[in-house]
C-alpha cells in the first residue's frame, strides 16, 4: 500500500460515526416503546465500521488496532492480514491525490 492518507478526513469520519453510535446508544438505553431490532443492527454496523476505520488509522501508522481475533473469527485469523485487507479496501477512499494538490 503506497499512498498518503488524508488524516483529516479519516478523523472526521471517525468522529461522525462516534456521534452516531452515541446517539443510537442513547435511544437503546431508554425504555423501549417499540421493537428495536433495526436500531440494534444499525449499532452493530456502525461499530464494525468504526473498528475498520481505527484499523486503517493504526495500519497507516505501522501499528495494529486488533491484536486478538474478534469473536466469530476463524482459528486461522491473522491480525496483520486483517489490517492489510482493511487498508487495501478503505485506503483508496482516504488517499490524497498528489496530482491534484500540486
Amino acid at each position: 500500500m503506497n499512498f498518503d492518507i488524508n488524516h483529516h478526513l479519516l478523523r472526521a469520519d471517525i468522529r461522525a460515526i462516534s456521534s452516531q453510535i452515541l446517539a443510537l446508544k442513547r435511544v437503546l438505553r431508554a425504555p423501549w416503546q417499540q421493537p428495536m431490532a433495526s436500531e440494534q443492527r444499525e449499532l452493530c454496523k456502525l461499530k464494525r465500521r468504526a473498528t475498520e476505520l481505527y484499523a486503517l488509522r493504526a495500519f497507516v501508522r505501522g501499528k495494529l488496532h486488533l491484536q486478538r481475533a474478534p469473536l466469530g473469527a476463524g482459528h486461522d485469523w491473522n491480525a496483520a492480514e486483517y489490517h492489510r485487507r482493511i487498508a487495501e479496501r478503505l485506503g483508496p477512499s482516504y488517499a490524497i491525490n498528489l496530482e491534484e494538490s500540486a
